[in-house]
């Protein structure tokens, strides 16, 4: 590689000290599609895809591999249809991402329709596409049968599992502390009590109208950890042992492992605060009225170097492993477990739903610096405010807004102050707080990465702000798959009733 050159993973490089996604410069492409907008590079999106399924079909040759791409992490048309080229099924939710998906030219048998509460004509829909159900719901059965003969067919389902997990203590990612995993399946996601699973299939095994051709399961919230996969993967099989025993030696010709693998980068790869953190922050804020008697300027100077202190701590970083990694401990996993409980799994179809790790490090978020703020009394702190919001990413607040970033046309520029980067909106809208940035002006180009999943698709109109475009790249070659709003379109959907357009706007007269 060129010396000028330097990676930052597959699609990201810095080239003269500008960030590059692919061979496209990004502060040329802020340049052409203005700011802010969201950036995917088709390249990453294949890449991902192929080595996901490369990993998983080296490992598991006992049946064929499915990868079924969560298409709420990102629904955009073109890239379902970039998934689809590459033999990726697909992991749905509502009645809309099932019309998206088949839009693309998808084969049926590869789409996963999850999600409880499902309605009757969904149902029906379902069955006549051709697609697996997943029944999250107790009663989901009746409904199925019922919407099988509306549609002249037979329902393939299957059940989703929620293994119990207790006393299992491991950090999450759903938030900075110690979670007992066994709450995430109880509060976070759906899933069939297993009490009420046995006669569930039961019912599904005796009916006409329902082919019950496997299991799914879903960890319910992305995790690291190789330790709660295998624990996962080891209770998801006994419960299928179980399973097989209770229904008169039923066994699954598929198994769905669901997702909740991280992204290389992901945001919570690097958990911000130590319990020594914690107790230096617990101490500042307990201390605070204590410092009073010392006067108003030397408290505050106290203050601003014990804060300095704790905020200029590096976190720590925990090591998210590669998807070779989790689809040697899983598949692994699987095959010893099934092994030990009498389950056969020669022929059994394995199926993966990624969303974070397949689209996360695909995308990127170009916005401009409008202007810089900063403060010397009563602490010395600086704010950097961008013509975005987090509004646009509204999927970063389930990252606590930890998201990497670059300065675009200054990346080879070395930190040399803490500030908080702040979006455009009347809320606080601390994108990315306390981080250190290199000496920024107005016009300078933030690019903030791993937006590939969940951001663009939970974008808001807060404050009547039109959202951005979303442009895709491959190699040098850039082009629009999402257009901007226009702020008309923001009201678009407005209706004003025609009483309220009489005598031009004007109030009524109130009688006395």
């Amino acid at each position: 590689m060129d010396k000028s050159v330097r990676a930052i993973d597959e699609c990201l490089s810095v080239r003269g000290g500008r960030l590059f996604i692919e061979d496209c410069d990004t502060v040329g492409l802020a340049e052409r599609f203005g700011t802010p907008v969201f950036v995917i590079s088709e390249d990453q999106l294949r890449r991902n895809m192929r080595r996901y399924l490369k990993a998983f079909s080296d490992r598991w040759r006992e049946g064929e591999v499915n990868i079924l791409p969560a298409i709420k992490a990102n629904w955009l048309l073109a890239l379902r249809r970039i998934l689809t080229q590459e033999g990726a099924g697909c992991d749905v939710y509502s009645a809309g991402e099932l019309h998206s998906a088949l839009q693309s030219g998808i084969d049926p048998r590869l789409v996963s329709v999850n999600g409880g509460g499902k309605s009757r004509e969904h149902l029906t829909n379902c069955i006549r596409a051709g697609v697996r159900i997943t029944v999250d719901d107790i009663d989901e059965l009746d409904l199925i049968e019922h919407a099988a003969r509306d549609a002249g067919g037979k329902a393939s389902i299957r059940l989703r599992l929620r293994p119990d997990f207790p006393n299992l203590w491991q950090p999450t990612g759903f938030a900075n502390e110690l979670v007992p995993i066994d709450i995430g399946f109880q509060v976070y996601k759906n899933g069939i009590p297993t009490e009420h699973v046995v006669s569930m299939g039961r019912k599904a095994l005796a009916s006409e109208h329902i082919d019950l051709v496997g299991v799914h399961i879903h960890l319910g919230r992305h995790h690291y950890s190789l330790t709660v996969w295998e624990e996962l993967i080891r209770r998801y099989v006994e419960l299928i042992a179980e399973l097989k025993t209770q229904w008169g030696g039923w066994e699954p010709s598929e198994i769905d492992i669901g997702g909740g693998i991280p992204s290389p980068r992901d945001p919570f790869g690097k958990i911000i605060g130590s319990t020594a953190d914690n107790l230096l922050f617990a101490g500042l804020f307990a201390g605070m009225y204590a410092l009073k008697a010392l006067g108003e300027k030397r408290r505050y100077e106290i203050i601003s170097r014990l804060m300095g202190l704790i905020l200029g701590r590096k976190g720590k970083k925990a090591r998210i492993p590669s998807i070779e990694e989790y689809a040697e401990r899983i598949t692994a996993t699987l095959k010893r477990e099934m092994s030990r409980c009498g389950l056969n799994e020669r022929g059994v179809r394995l199926q993966i739903e990624p969303g974070r790790s397949m689209y996360g490090n695909t995308g990127i978020h170009l916005s401009r610096v409008l202007k810089t703020k900063y403060q010397t009394r009563p602490i010395a702190w600086n704010w950097v405010l961008l013509d975005t919001t987090y509004f646009f990413m509204a999927g970063g607040v389930f990252e606590n807004n930890l998201h990497p970033f670059i300065v675009a046309n200054r990346a080879d520029e070395k930190p040399c102050k803490l500030a908080d980067i702040v979006g455009r909106s009347c809320y606080a809208d601390r994108m990315i707080p306390e981080v250190r940035i290199p000496d920024v002006k107005a016009g300078d180009i933030f690019a903030v990465l791993e937006t590939g999943a969940y951001q663009e698709v939970s974008a808001s109109n807060f404050n009547a702000m039109p959202r951005p475009a979303t442009v895709l790249v491959t190699g040098d070659q850039a082009e629009i798959i999402k257009r901007a709003e226009t702020q008309e379109e923001v009201f678009a959907r407005d209706i004003v009733p025609e009483r309220l357009l009489k005598d031009g706007g004007k109030p009524a007269a109130q009688s006395v």
